[in-house]
């Protein structure tokens, strides 16, 4: 796919993400999805890890209901359910298309964040570019403390059925690839190259 059409497909794609569980021990939901006949499986899979504590990244990304940060300050208009509570949804319009989310598991911890939501059926339109199907989405997030408390690692899972295996996964990958080192850019968190940061020579 050419890289045009991947950075549109990102900046589109936004905060979709269908139909799953995490595959997480700690977690009792799971977001591996069984497709449609006529739709494909994609597994897209983010990490990074930047010299940053913890609750500099939870202070803006912990709430279910105020995700603006993710999809370039587009909020939802309309939730129901207690904000962080399973169960609780989401629902608006992004890139031409509705989106509806239910939350399906939260953890927050002094140490770590995780969540996972499902969404429903979705239609990505971009002008100019091949309309993608979403049947379904499902997506799992986890900012870890690491390093002490000096750092923080991010893990992003997502999983989508559509009926474009490719522009799926470009779209998706390339997304996160712009919005969490945005993130960290405003916080200005330096990316961890290597092992945990040193204060003593041993």
């Amino acid at each position: 796919m050419h890289s045009h059409l991947a950075a549109a497909l990102s900046l589109a794609i936004l905060c979709l993400t269908p139909v799953g569980r995490a595959n997480s021990p700690s977690f009792s939901t799971n977001n591996d999805i069984h497709c449609p006949e006529g739709s494909y499986t994609s597994f897209v899979h983010n990490s990074y890890a930047y010299n940053a504590p913890l609750d500099e990244f939870t202070n803006i990304t912990k709430s279910f209901f105020d995700f603006a940060w993710y999809t370039g300050g587009v909020p939802a208009t309309n939730t129901t359910g207690t904000d962080n509570a399973p169960g609780a949804t989401r629902s608006g319009t992004l890139a031409g298309g509705a989106y509806y989310e239910t939350l399906t598991a939260y953890k927050l911890r002094s140490d770590v964040l995780e969540y996972s939501y499902h969404g429903e059926p979705y239609i990505l339109a971009v002008p100019g570019q091949p309309i993608i199907n979403f049947n379904g989405y499902a997506e799992t997030m986890r900012f870890e403390s690491i390093c002490g408390g000096k750092a923080t690692y991010i893990d992003i899972i997502t999983y989508t059925c559509s009926n474009h295996q490719t522009l799926a996964y470009s779209g998706w990958y390339t997304f996160h690839e712009s919005v969490f080192p945005g993130l960290a850019a405003t916080l200005r968190a330096t990316i961890m190259a290597g092992d945990c940061p040193q204060t003593e020579n041993y």
